[in-house]
């Protein structure tokens, strides 16, 4: 039944089948990817103070 509608045994159909989902799933993670990535940065980083041998380096 899949065989009718789909040539499975002919190696092109695979390579552009690979190559179609392959450009799907690099969509869907670029996408995916920026909204995740956004969600995670909203907690606010804080910088750490720099220090050599345990005393503040820097402003003053």
């Amino acid at each position: 039944m899949i065989g009718a509608a789909f040539p499975v045994d002919d190696w092109q159909f695979w390579v552009v089948t690979l190559a179609a989902l392959g450009a799907l799933a690099f969509i869907v993670w670029r996408s995916l990817g920026k909204r995740l990535l956004r969600k995670r940065s909203k907690g606010g980083s804080k910088a750490a103070p720099l220090t050599v041998e345990g005393k503040p380096v820097g402003k003053g």
